[in-house]
């Protein structure tokens, strides 16, 4: 639940600020994806709850956030089924991205064994990107533009590519390798194959791929006449549409390439709307993460000394059961198989139950105060009779004002 309204988040930000500046955009798709890495109910960060200062941060940012906290170890608790089902989607995803890795490097083979050395290329580049280090491999008879390499990055570029074309997809690809995107998109295919089944981390993978595009395209631009850039790379997609295999390609869509120039050809810029709207995003998505790990923790009192009576004794067992979850002790001791079953005199609330005061103590009656989690009181009394052990008659428990 957390990473899917960490994600709803960013997908609502990506459709509402549309004209944002692609780094910007990038960045909140990228967040939406890594939520879903994130094992959320295996975190908790406790913090003390009592203080001046700090109060509990974990209720008041929940209550914010609007939803109560997650608790619980992790969506196996939901079920057996649950996490079978889950548990075999993310292997199929592993196998589906061992599958593009493979396709991936059959397709780098087969580039390799038709290219040669292209270094010759180097003087058609702008100074900023004739150092970058790379390898740059001309491909025989061929459109494509790519650039693969996760460490140190290699250049595929066709040798139909001439003129303008060749110089836009050398700038184009190395802005790439400069960039290191190929780990970004090693990145967004990765959770794009775990998570196949889940249209929402479709979308935000296509928007980071779009936007990674996006950013390297405006950057690439600047080397050139705004127009002669958009034609010419219109010209070079229609021509290599077919001729680059990818291992993000599970992450591209049809009309990538359109919406890349249409953006091309939009005031993209932050505006107030924007800036406002993604701060809102942010502070929700702040809470709602900080709602699901931190954990109230109440500061550590010295234990409360019950009287050494009777009914202290039955109070003192009730607590422990209580703290410990030991269902069958109280079973015992409130009569729950007989008709005059009796009230458990404490919150139900295990290992966070604690008696603070004692406002009444006979031998066999103990009236006194508990606290439960969040520092709810309530007032209980405990009544026993002595015969070959004690035994509870009489048990009152109501919540203090």
């Amino acid at each position: 639940m957390t990473a899917l309204l960490l994600a709803a988040l960013a997908a609502a930000y990506l459709a509402l600020a549309p004209r944002s500046p692609p780094r910007v955009r990038f960045a909140v798709a990228a967040a939406g994806l890594v939520a879903w890495l994130v094992p959320w109910g295996s975190i908790r960060i406790a913090l003390p709850s009592s203080g001046a200062f700090v109060a509990p941060i974990a209720d008041s940012l929940a209550a914010a956030a609007k939803f109560p906290p997650v608790q619980g170890a992790s969506w196996l608790e939901a079920g057996p089924l649950l996490g079978y089902m889950v548990a075999a989607a993310l292997l199929l995803g592993i196998v589906l991205f061992v599958g593009d890795w493979l396709a991936l490097r059959r397709c780098i083979r087969r580039w390799r064994a038709g290219s040669r050395d292209g270094d010759d290329l180097r003087p058609l580049l702008p100074r900023g990107l004739a150092n970058v280090a790379a390898e740059i491999r001309i491909v025989a008879d061929s459109n494509v533009a790519a650039a693969t390499g996760w460490i140190r990055p290699t250049i595929w570029v066709g040798d139909r590519h001439t003129g303008t074309r060749l110089k836009l997809a050398l700038v184009h690809e190395l802005t790439h390798a400069r960039r290191r995107d190929a780990l970004w998109l090693l990145g967004v295919t990765v959770v794009r194959r775990l998570y196949w089944w889940n249209p929402l981390v479709a979308y935000l993978a296509r928007q980071a791929v779009l936007m990674i595009e996006s950013t390297c395209d405006h950057e690439s631009a600047a080397h050139f006449a705004k127009k002669q850039y958009v034609a010419e790379l219109a010209s070079m997609l229609l021509a290599s549409a077919a001729s680059t295999s990818r291992l993000v390609a599970t992450a591209r869509t049809a009309n990538l390439d359109v919406l890349r120039l249409r953006l091309l050809g939009t005031d993209l810029r932050l505006r107030v709307h924007d800036v406002a709207l993604l701060a809102a995003v942010g502070a929700f998505g702040a809470a709602t993460a900080t709602a699901t790990v931190v954990e109230p923790m109440r500061i550590a009192l010295p234990a409360f000394v019950l009287p050494d009576t009777p009914a202290g004794a039955a109070l003192a067992t009730l607590l422990r059961a209580t703290n410990t979850g030991d269902s069958d002790v109280l079973t015992e001791l409130l009569g729950a198989y007989t008709p005059q079953e009796l009230q458990l005199p404490l919150p139900r609330d295990a290992g966070r139950v604690r008696v603070v005061d004692v406002l009444h103590s006979e031998p066999l009656r103990i009236e006194y105060v508990v606290e439960s989690r969040g520092g709810a009181r309530h007032v209980g009394e405990v009544a026993v009779a002595v015969s070959a052990g004690v035994e509870i008659t009489e048990t009152r428990f109501k919540a203090l004002p």
